[in-house]
């Protein structure tokens, strides 16, 4: 099994709800519904509880969002310091939010989309970007090299996954890993919305670096077990449902 797959949180035997992770997801705007419901469908089977705030205000987006039923509708964001760790971003468009409360009140972040945006010049320590090549540059106004990464990861004390048809970028400006399991049938719009419903799920009980590397590497072979199934014909609900199986498939090597 690859090393860092070997070292994810396993639920104790006498745990009980709350105590395998609280995951709170804040995204979704009236032009995005999809992106949050592919993040919380990614997220569902790794987290014990699963909250959502909407990023905008928009009937048609709560409806889509319901239609997971494990996912919890909260009206404010009071309860931010209880989560074990907050998605922030997906989906967001232009929709105005005021980031600054989930940053100052959450105990760890992912940022994701729109959300890199919102949180320039403020990135919070311990928190995990997963920036494509234009929103690196956008962030840090540098080409994403492993050089920089590593650097830029090192001055603002979190992980950058930068996210490269090639290889991921994986780096805490300590340690730095290449992922290089995914395949092109990953393009599809939403796929990069599960990856990071799928880290942020890990991140609620594993260390940040361990939960960036392991999230990318299991996105990786639920998308490559697809391609074994459908060739590139698959679709971003369809890497979300195919996570846990690919985990299930890689404990027994």
């Amino acid at each position: 099994m690859f090393p860092y797959m070997k070292n994810i949180y396993v639920p104790p035997k006498l745990s009980h709800k709350g105590q395998n992770g609280k995951l709170l997801v804040i995204g979704g705007s009236r032009r995005y519904h999809g992106a949050p419901v592919f993040s919380l469908l990614a997220a569902r089977r790794f987290v014990d509880l699963l909250y959502f705030y909407p990023g905008e205000r928009d009937p048609h987006l709560i409806t889509a969002v319901k239609q997971v039923p494990e996912v919890i509708v909260v009206d404010e964001l009071k309860h931010t310091a209880e989560m074990d760790c907050v998605l922030f971003g997906i989906g967001l468009g232009d929709a105005k939010f005021d980031v600054d409360f989930v940053l100052e009140y959450a105990r760890s972040v992912v940022a994701d989309g729109e959300g890199l945006k919102l949180i320039k010049g403020k990135i919070p320590r311990g928190s995990i970007l997963t920036p494509h090549e234009g929103e690196f540059r956008m962030l840090f106004g540098m080409e994403g090299t492993k050089k920089n990464v590593e650097r830029m990861a090192a001055e603002c004390g979190c992980v950058i996954i930068k996210k490269d048809p090639a290889a991921d970028i994986i780096s805490d400006g300590k340690k730095t890993v290449l992922n290089r399991t995914h395949n092109q049938g990953m393009t599809k719009g939403g796929t990069g919305d599960v990856l990071a419903g799928l880290i942020a799920a890990l991140a609620c009980k594993n260390d940040i670096f361990t939960a960036a590397v392991a999230g990318a590497y299991l996105n990786g072979c639920a998308g490559n077990a697809l391609l074994k199934k459908y060739g590139y014909n698959f679709c971003a609900s369809d890497l979300a449902e195919e996570l846990a199986p690919a985990l299930k498939t890689l404990s027994k090597k």
